[in-house]
């Protein structure tokens, strides 16, 4: 292990053990630290943010200094803190899925009634924005057949996800190995359950796509997925933060299985791209993935 990875690892541990003092305190109080944690990370990270205003800068043509990105950065590095500290809480153990249910709003559910109606899965698209963890456990609780991808990383401990999951009432599925995990998603589908996934997710090796003006791989497994099973393609949009999360479902484009696998990743990058550019201040630009690629033009 390197000495970045233990700090990152170490700092992870901090994380999960103030999560879980928060926890029993309720879902008000994790909101409330986390919010609180995200200015101080904000306010400390001076060569990140000051690297990432850059970036906003240029990316949406602002002239330096410009007060509208710093805006959006605090936001982001706060909203993105607040929920990664709710998902901690709720893996300790000291949340129920109903007290996590109550913090999230989600409308939309006619689509995803009729899309589960058709009887070939939902691939429902996720963003890095808000707690989408929390959105998927407000399904669950109604009763719609919830599994989560989850990506396991160097500074979290083996198994914490595929443990912390099913204590809110959903279906852990690991994307690596990736033999395995495309076993069970396909099995998922074709049971008509729902597959909630991270699209922006940052990976090595993808379809290399334009995205936020940069060329980065994208994830070609949700394409795959849905070129393969005809599954229907709904995405959970971000629409309000305070107090609460609150999500809408919205019904995507379908997919042609006899066209280029490039050409339905570069559809799925579209749709992921839309939100990103409408609310930047909700976006974690911040959680190293798009900030490390240079632009188009560089």
């Amino acid at each position: 292990m390197t000495l970045r990875q233990f700090r990152r690892r170490m700092g992870f541990h901090l994380l999960r053990l103030l999560a879980a003092v928060q926890a029993r305190r309720g879902m008000a109080a994790v909101r409330r630290s986390g919010d609180r944690l995200g200015r101080w990370h904000h306010r400390f990270a001076f060569q990140q943010r000051r690297s990432l205003r850059r970036q906003l800068e240029r990316l949406f043509d602002r002239p330096a200094g410009d007060p509208q990105c710093r805006q959006w950065l605090e936001s982001a590095y706060r909203l993105s803190d607040r929920a990664i500290l709710e998902v901690l809480a709720m893996y300790s153990g000291h949340l129920t899925p109903a007290e996590v249910a109550e913090g999230c709003e989600v409308t939309g559910l006619d689509v995803l009634g009729k899309a589960l109606e058709q009887g070939r899965g939902v691939l429902l698209l996720g963003w890095h924005m808000g707690n989408g963890v929390a959105m998927a456990t407000h399904l669950a609780e109604r009763g719609y057949p919830v599994s989560v991808v989850h990506r396991e990383s160097n500074k979290i401990q083996p198994g914490f996800y595929a443990r912390g999951i099913p204590r809110m009432g959903l279906n852990a599925i690991p994307a690596q190995p990736a033999a395995v995990g495309v076993r069970q998603m396909l099995k998922t589908l074709k049971g008509g359950g729902i597959i909630y996934i991270l699209m922006d997710q940052g990976i090595k090796r993808g379809v290399e796509q334009r995205f936020l003006n940069k060329r980065m791989p994208m994830p070609p497994g949700p394409a795959e997925l849905a070129r393969r099973t005809g599954c229907e393609i709904l995405s959970a949009r971000l629409c309000g933060v305070e107090p609460n999360w609150r999500f809408e479902i919205h019904q995507e484009a379908t997919l042609d299985k006899n066209e280029p696998l490039e050409q339905s990743v570069e559809k799925l990058t579209r749709i992921m791209e839309a939100p990103i550019l409408e609310h930047p201040e909700w976006w974690s630009w911040h959680q190293r993935r798009w900030a490390r690629y240079p632009f188009i033009s560089d």
